[in-house]
C-alpha cells in the first residue's frame, strides 16, 4: 500500500523529518555518546538518545520512504557500530561504572535503535551485520545480569524508580527473540517476568490481581511503567500466556479509569502517575504535566493492545492523544525556550542558548510538557542532558517524540486481503491492490475541523472488498451515504466506538460521504474533597479536539468565565467557525479557531494543539475554565 496523507499528521511527520531526523550533527551528537563514557559522572542517561531517534526515525521513514533519511540513519548505525567493543558493549558507561543508574536503560534503547534499523534495511550483508551486533550487544549484559552466581539482578542494576527502567529492556529482548529464535533470549526474558519489574513490587502480579491503581503502586514513574508492560505484552504473544495479557488489558484499563486526562495523556504531576481524572482540574498544583515521553509511549502501548484485540477504543484515545497532546508538543513555530523555562541545573540555560543559536545545532521539534490550566509552553526541557563539553544537549521528549508523528499515519489506514479498514481520517490518497486490481481511495475532509469525510474510489475494473470505517466514540449520531453512478444510498446511522462495514461491489467513481457528529460538549472537572474549585472547572469538546483559550485572542483581561456553573450547566452550547475579523497571519496560526457561546458568554476558543505555540506569556492557554 502506498499512502500520503495531507493535513496535520502528514505536516507534523515531514516537519520532524526534515528539522531533526534529517540532522547530521544530531546524530553524530547522539552516536558519539557512546565513546568516552560520559555517563561515567552522573550517572545520567545520554545512551538512551541515539536509539530514541533511530526507531523514531525508521519508523518515520516506513511512511514517509525517503531515500536521503535513509542514507542518514545508515550511516548512523555505522558510526554507532564504530563504538561497540571486543567484547560487544555499547554503553555510555565504562566497565568500572556499568550496570547502575540509566545504563541498562540505555542498553535497552540500543538495541531498540539497531532492531528498528534492521527492520527497515533492505541490504542483506547489512541487515546480518546489525542483528549480530544485536546480538553480541545483548549477550553482553546476559553475561553480566540474570539469576546466576555472580550475576547482578536486573532490579538491581538501577536505584531509580526500583529498577523498573532496567526492567523495560524487556521489550527489545523480545523482539530480538522474534528476529533470531535463539532460546536463551527467551529465557532472559522470563527471568525479567519473573524478577517483577521492580525490585519491591511485583507490578506485572499487581495488573494481574487488579485490586490497586498504578497510582497506588509504589513506584508510578509513568512512562517506566507502561515501557514495562510493552514488553510484557510482546513477551506474552510469544509464549502464548493468557496470565500476562490480562495483566496489560487491566493495566491499561486501570490507567483509562484513573489518568486519562481530558487531551489525552497521562500523569498529571510532573511524570508520575497521581490519578490524573481527577487532578488534571485542579487549582492547587502549578507545576508541569503531560510529559511527551509518556503521551508517546502510551499511543504505543494503545496500538500494541489494539493490534491484539482490534478493539476500537483504543484507536479513539490514540486519537484523543495524538490530535491534543502530540501535535501540542510539535514545535512548528521553531520557539525556543525563554526566562520563565525552568532548567534542573543552572549552566544548562547556557548549553541550551548556546546550542539552540548555533547554525549547525537543533532546534528542539518537540516541547517536553503540556499545560491544562492557565500557563505556557516550553516550561521545561524534559530530560536535559549536556554534551560535548556544554556545547550541544538533548532531551528524552526531544528523542522519542518522531515515535508518536510516525505511528499515526502507519496507523490510519489497513489493508488485509479484501478488507481496507480507515482507522483515522486524514486527508489523502491510499493506492493498492485487491485481487491484483489497482485501486485508488482519495480522502477528501476537514476533519477535525468539521466531520464530513469524503472518499473517491478509483479503479480499472469493478471488485469486490470489504470498507470498513471507524466511528469514533463521541460521534452519537451520524449519516453515510454511498454515492454510484445508478443513485445515492443512505445507510443506516453508524454506531459509535464500532466499525462500519461496507461489503460490496465497487465500481471507478464510487464515493463514500461520511458525516461524523462532532458532538460539542463540556465535561466538569471531578469532585475532590482537598480542591473543591476543581469541581467548578470545565473544558470544551468538539469531536476528538479539545478547545483552549489564548492570550493573543483574548478580548478582556481574566479567565473566570462570566457564568456560574448552573447557568453553564443548563445554559446553551454552541460552537461554530468564527466570524471576528483576524488578520490572515494570525488566523494561519492556528488548525481550528471557533466562536464558542456557553449560556450568555461568546468568545474564541482554538485546538488546544494549536494554542500557546510561541512558547510565552503572549500564548498563555488554558482548557480548563474557571467559573464563578
Amino acid at each position: 500500500m502506498k499512502i500520503k496523507y495531507n493535513g496535520i499528521a502528514d505536516a507534523a511527520a515531514r516537519f520532524v523529518e526534515k528539522e531533526q531526523l534529517k540532522n547530521r550533527s544530531l546524530w553524530k551528537l547522539t552516536a558519539d555518546q557512546f565513546a568516552n563514557c560520559p555517563d561515567d559522572g552522573d550517572l545520567g542517561w545520554r545512551g538512551e538518545y541515539w536509539g530514541k531517534l533511530m526507531r523514531g526515525a525508521c519508523e518515520t521513514y516506513l511512511y514517509t520512504r525517503d531515500e536521503e533519511l535513509y542514507e542518514i540513519l545508515t550511516e548512523s548505525v555505522d558510526q554507532l557500530l564504530f563504538y561497540q567493543d571486543g567484547e560487544g558493549r555499547i554503553s555510555t558507561y565504562s566497565k568500572e561504572a556499568e550496570f547502575q543508574g540509566w545504563d541498562m536503560w540505555g542498553r535497552k534503547y540500543v538495541l531498540m535503535g539497531l532492531i528498528s534499523y534492521y527492520n527497515i534495511c533492505r541490504e542483506e550483508e547489512k541487515k546480518r551485520k546489525v542483528i549480530q551486533s544485536a546480538e553480541r550487544h545483548l549477550d553482553y549484559i546476559m553475561a553480566h545480569v540474570g539469576k546466576e552466581s555472580g550475576k547482578k539482578k536486573i532490579t538491581e542494576t538501577s536505584d531509580i524508580w526500583q529498577g523498573i527502567n532496567s526492567s523495560s529492556i524487556l521489550e527489545p529482548v523480545v523482539l530480538l527473540y522474534r528476529i533470531v529464535h535463539e532460546k536463551k533470549y527467551l529465557d532472559f526474558a522470563a527471568y525479567i517476568v519473573d524478577c517483577g519489574g521492580a525490585r519491591e513490587f511485583n507490578i506485572f502480579e499487581a495488573a494481574y490481581q487488579n485490586e490497586l491503581y498504578p497510582y497506588e503502586y509504589p513506584v508510578v514513574k509513568s512512562y517506566e511503567l507502561m515501557s514495562c508492560f510493552e514488553g510484557l505484552l510482546e513477551y506474552s504473544l510469544v509464549v502464548k500466556e493468557e496470565k500476562w495479557q490480562i495483566s496489560v488489558k487491566n493495566f491499561i484499563e486501570k490507567l483509562l479509569e484513573s489518568e486519562r486526562t481530558v487531551v489525552g495523556g497521562l500523569g498529571c504531576k510532573n511524570e508520575l502517575l497521581n490519578h490524573g481524572s481527577l487532578m488534571q482540574s485542579g487549582t492547587k498544583y502549578d507545576g508541569i504535566m503531560l510529559e511527551t515521553c509518556v503521551s508517546v509511549t502510551w499511543m504505543r502501548l494503545l496500538r500494541r493492545m489494539y493490534y491484539f484485540t482490534g478493539d476500537i477504543k483504543y484507536i479513539d484515545e490514540i486519537e484523543r492523544t495524538a490530535f491534543n497532546v502530540l501535535y501540542g508538543s510539535v514545535n512548528f513555530e521553531k520557539a525556543v525556550c525563554g526566562e520563565e523555562t525552568r532548567f534542573d541545573e543552572p549552566y544548562y540555560r547556557q548549553v541550551y542558548d548556546r546550542y539552540t543559536a548555533d547554525k549547525d545545532g537543533c532546534i528542539p521539534a518537540f516541547d517536553s510538557y503540556s499545560p491544562l490550566s492557565s500557563n505556557i509552553r516550553g516550561r521545561a526541557v524534559g530530560g536535559f542532558k549536556a554534551m560535548e563539553e556544554n556545547q550541544a544537549f538533548c532531551g528524552c521528549c526531544i528523542a522519542i517524540g518522531a515515535a508518536g508523528t510516525a505511528l499515526v499515519p502507519l496507523l490510519g489506514t489497513e489493508v488485509q486481503d479484501r478488507l481496507v479498514r480507515i482507522n483515522l481520517y486524514m486527508p489523502g490518497k491510499l493506492e493498492f491492490l485487491i485481487d491484483s486490481v489497482p485501486v485508488q481511495v482519495e480522502i477528501k475532509t476537514k476533519y477535525p475541523a468539521n466531520g464530513e469525510i469524503r472518499m473517491k474510489l478509483s479503479m480499472t475494473q469493478d471488485v469486490w472488498f470489504e470498507t470498513e470505517l471507524r466511528i469514533p466514540e463521541f460521534s452519537r449520531t451520524g449519516r453515510l451515504t454511498v454515492r454510484t453512478a445508478e443513485n445515492n444510498e443512505d445507510a443506516a446511522l453508524p454506531e459509535a466506538e464500532k466499525y462500519f462495514s461496507l461489503k460490496r461491489t465497487w465500481k471507478d467513481g464510487d464515493e463514500i460521504v461520511l458525516n461524523l457528529d462532532m458532538n460539542p460538549r463540556i465535561l466538569w472537572g471531578m469532585e475532590n474533597p482537598e480542591d473543591a474549585d476543581s469541581a467548578r472547572r470545565m473544558a470544551v469538546l468538539y469531536g476528538p479536539l479539545v478547545l483552549a483559550r489564548e492570550k493573543r485572542l483574548e478580548e478582556k483581561e481574566g479567565t473566570i468565565m462570566d457564568c456560574r456553573k448552573e447557568e453553564a450547566l443548563n445554559g446553551p452550547l454552541k460552537i461554530e467557525n468564527t466570524r471576528k475579523a483576524l488578520s490572515n497571519t494570525l488566523k494561519k496560526k492556528y488548525q481550528c479557531l471557533f466562536d464558542v457561546t456557553i449560556g450568555e458568554e461568546t468568545f474564541l476558543m482554538v485546538d488546544y494543539a494549536s494554542a500557546g505555540k510561541t512558547w510565552r506569556r503572549d500564548t498563555e492557554m488554558e482548557v480548563w475554565l474557571q467559573t464563578k
